[in-house]
């Protein structure tokens, strides 16, 4: 599936400059004609369209940036490398997108200033995100960021570094615990008995990376046994503006949004999004059979999570990676039964938020794994993050390290996808877990590229997706609207949208009540009930091309019918449908209908239709059967 061309709008960014002489570039200064100095090393690109300067040659270290880009929530991406001077005297300026800075031009606070003022669960999921930087950073010989006061940066819950610093000299996490031990006297009282245990033998160096993350998964349940947590999910899908049939699927299902309709081990714990490739009897059949699959290995998986007292977060990675391989088979079974080859072949995106209890423990903690090009976001009241990496050429092209990612997306093939479930063996299938805390309210939005193409989630962070954070903004309207502004904005692909809310308040007593009542009842016709014969299929269009590169190394269901409208389809099993039809009708108007129908002479010919001879028996009381003409 090819991405779009990019956006034609781009907002202002900012961008930091690593060795900017400030003496030599005051605010308000050009350099090199293009960049315009805000304060400090912050500059913007006054000539955004144009792709950036870069040399011939990358070093070593520009390397490193691009290669650890892949952590985008965390680490800044290279944007552009300015060379400034005459021959003798050359100096670089290193531009960086993807910072630390606020919307309004600010650098964010450090993590030394933030400390004092997070909550519990802040402070131990802000040391939780250093420590899971370091081997990817020590890889890079890097690793001395993360001892610097001055890069280690916060973003609402995000730890974000501001720049890297190469390794000089040897480091080693013990280097931590000497930094964190200093902090002890402003840690929250609930956890400064185990905090202290843990920063002074991290220190005298008895922790490695992963016992020491371990220490704080079991700090951060604990805190949570008195934290009340309470997570909502809606979803909806729209075939959008120039599709003429829908090849996304989700769960919820949007014909059981109802929380009573869904299984209860997967109630309020998993959102998914699937895009499928291929076309009709083909995209759709392949991501339907996806959400299919995960909801039944899933309940399993999610029961067994909860039912295990050796529950472990590397554990479950690898469970749900071979949960995604279970869903790959399958698709790739029918593909080589049906003998479909290279683009005829169907497959499907992925993206799924899945919160396991471990141990039948209360947990914030979050797992994400994705194949493909939709993406997840997490939207909080200060800031929205994509949390998720397209599987595209041009995202693989700059995390080898091979080019800055303006140039790589503007490859033919740079939206191209490297990888979907269901097209190829299992052995070349990379599926990207990750899992991180959340610690304050938000909201995760699961999305489709119908969505998601042209930066359009960025530009409606404040209008559509902030006021289901601030003002709590019921789901169900909160889809829809996502849908319509989708198909304004877009609308060239099917769109589907899952929401997860997530709240550290009890659930409200009413709650489910009004849930249950605001979600319109589905209308589900039996197939059998229905003569197909004069049921004609749609034309139906291809989907786009699907690039084969091989990626980085290092109970049954109702048939759903349409109701044609002035040429608009309505989906009348979708929660966002506007209407609601009783799922049982009164016995004694059918009654009293029948018989002033029989009475008029009107009720006798509609006999002689099968379907209604067959509505009327199935609703008609036994007594009254021998009224209905055979």
């Amino acid at each position: 599936m090819e991405k779009q061309e990019q956006a034609t709008a781009v907002d202002q960014q900012y961008l930091w400059a690593v060795g900017l002489d400030t003496d030599a570039f005051p605010p308000d200064a050009l350099i090199g004609d293009r960049y315009r100095v805000i304060s400090s090393q912050i500059v913007v690109d006054t000539d955004a369209y144009s792709l950036p300067e870069l040399p011939l040659e990358f070093q070593t270290y520009v390397v490193s940036y691009l290669k650890l880009s892949r952590l985008s929530l965390h680490l800044p991406r290279p944007y552009g490398l300015l060379l400034m001077g005459e021959e003798l005297s050359i100096s670089e300026i290193f531009l960086l997108e993807n910072v630390p800075i606020d919307r309004k031009g600010n650098l964010c606070p450090t993590l030394t200033e933030v400390w004092a003022e997070a909550s519990a669960l802040r402070q131990i999921n802000l040391l939780w995100q250093v420590l899971n930087l370091w081997q990817p950073l020590a890889e890079q010989n890097m690793a001395r960021t993360l001892i610097d006061p001055k890069l280690v940066r916060v973003d609402g819950m995000w730890v974000r570094l501001l720049e890297l610093q190469a390794d000089v000299a040897a480091v080693h996490i013990s280097q931590l615990g000497d930094i964190w031990v200093q902090w002890l006297d402003l840690a929250k009282p609930e956890i400064a008995e185990p905090i202290a245990e843990f920063f002074y033998s991290l220190g005298r160096g008895e922790y490695d990376i992963n016992s020491a993350i371990s220490y704080l998964d079991r700090m951060s349940l604990k805190v949570m046994e008195n934290r009340p947590l309470t997570v909502r999910i809606a979803s909806a899908s729209d075939e959008g503006q120039q599709r003429p049939h829908n090849e996304d699927a989700c769960y919820p299902d949007v014909k059981r949004q109802k929380r009573s309709e869904q299984v209860e081990s997967l109630r309020d714990r998993l959102a998914i999004v699937c895009d499928g490739l291929g076309g009709h009897e083909g995209g759709e059949v392949a991501s339907s059979l996806a959400i299919k699959t995960l909801e039944q290995q899933l309940k399993t998986l999610l029961q067994q999570a909860e039912n295990d007292p050796d529950f472990s977060a590397q554990g479950f990675i690898a469970q749900l990676e071979m949960v995604a391989r279970v869903v790959n088979n399958q698709i790739v079974a029918i593909n080589d039964q049906q003998q479909r080859q290279a683009q005829q072949r169907m497959g499907t995106t992925l993206v799924m938020a899945v919160m396991p209890r471990p141990n039948g423990n209360n947990s914030n903690e979050v797992y994400v794994m994705h194949v493909g090009d939709s993406r997840l976001y997490c939207v909080t009241k200060d800031n929205l993050r994509q949390v998720t990496l397209d599987d595209d050429v041009a995202t693989r092209e700059t995390t080898l390290g091979y080019n800055f990612y303006a140039y790589s997306s503007q490859r033919i093939d740079g939206g191209a996808l490297i990888q979907a479930l269901g097209t190829r063996g299992s052995d070349m299938l990379v599926p990207r877990v990750q899992r991180f805390f959340i610690d304050e309210d938000c909201l995760l939005l699961l999305c489709s590229d119908g969505l998601s193409d042209f930066d359009r989630v960025e530009q409606i962070y404040d209008g559509y997706l902030l006021p289901v954070v601030s003002e709590n903004k019921p789901l169900d309207r909160s889809c829809q609207d996502l849908i319509d502004k989708a198909n304004e904005l877009n609308g060239h692909d099917n769109i589907t949208v899952a929401l997860m809310r997530c709240r550290f308040t009890p659930a409200d007593a009413d709650e489910y009540l009004v849930i249950e009542n605001n979600i319109p009842t589905s209308i589900h016709i039996a197939e059998e009930d229905v003569d197909t014969e004069d049921i004609q299929p749609e034309p139906r269009d291809p989907a786009g091309a699907l690039v084969l590169t091989s990626p980085d190394s290092t109970d049954s269901e109702d048939t759903e019918f349409e109701i044609r409208d002035m040429g608009k389809n309505i989906d009348i099993n979708s929660a966002k449908t506007e209407f609601a039809v009783p799922k049982q009708t009164n016995s004694t108007f059918i009654i009293i209908l029948i018989l002033v129908a029989l009475i008029l002479g009107s009720g006798l010919a509609a006999m002689q239709f099968p379907q209604v001879k067959n509505w009327v028996r199935q609703n008609l009381p036994t007594s009254l059967q021998r009224f209905v003409p055979e």
